[in-house]
């Protein structure tokens, strides 16, 4: 069947990023790969697929399988979100946290990802280098407590 295939072709395609050694060194670049590839399989359900939920529910799954392969994903995720929203401005802030979360919701190790970005959003706090994009690290709590609970991003939230 189609969808089988399809799924075996993002958790192949999706293997080849998380366990490449050289963009495990940079975790802007790994998580940029993991991003497009994202935004390239959306397409393609969209294009080609005509939005079936179907191909939806196999991408969804098949992004939790080769994300979870690597248990540095969380890490690398935090990561980037902190040298994302440390210096310029964000052009839309929306959409890159939109993506954020949407890589979020397939990660077993949610806990991991949050105490890291708590942990570097104190830093950036202490240090005054998200002044540009306070409304970005806003939205990403807000999605956050959607997708977590209140009480899980609780400490967070009230340290921003």
């Amino acid at each position: 069947m189609i969808i089988e295939q399809f799924k075996i072709f993002i958790e192949q395609k999706g293997l080849l990023i998380v366990k490449n050694e050289q963009l495990l060194k940079d975790p802007v670049e790994f998580t940029e790969q993991v991003l497009q590839f994202r935004r390239d399989v959306d397409n393609i359900i969209k294009l080609s697929y005509k939005n079936d939920d179907a191909f939806w529910k196999a991408s969804n799954v098949s992004f939790q399988v080769f994300i979870n392969c690597q248990d540095k994903t969380a890490y690398q995720m935090a990561q980037y979100v902190d040298k994302k929203f440390t210096g310029d401005a964000i052009n839309e802030p929306e959409k890159l946290v939109g993506e954020i979360i949407n890589l979020f919701c397939c990660l077993h190790g949610r806990d991991i990802f949050i105490s890291h970005y708590a942990n570097l959003l104190a830093l950036r706090l202490l240090n005054k280098t998200n002044v540009n994009n306070k409304e970005a690290e806003r939205l990403i709590l807000n999605k956050l407590k959607v997708e977590c609970g209140h009480n899980t991003v609780k400490n967070v939230t009230t340290m921003f």
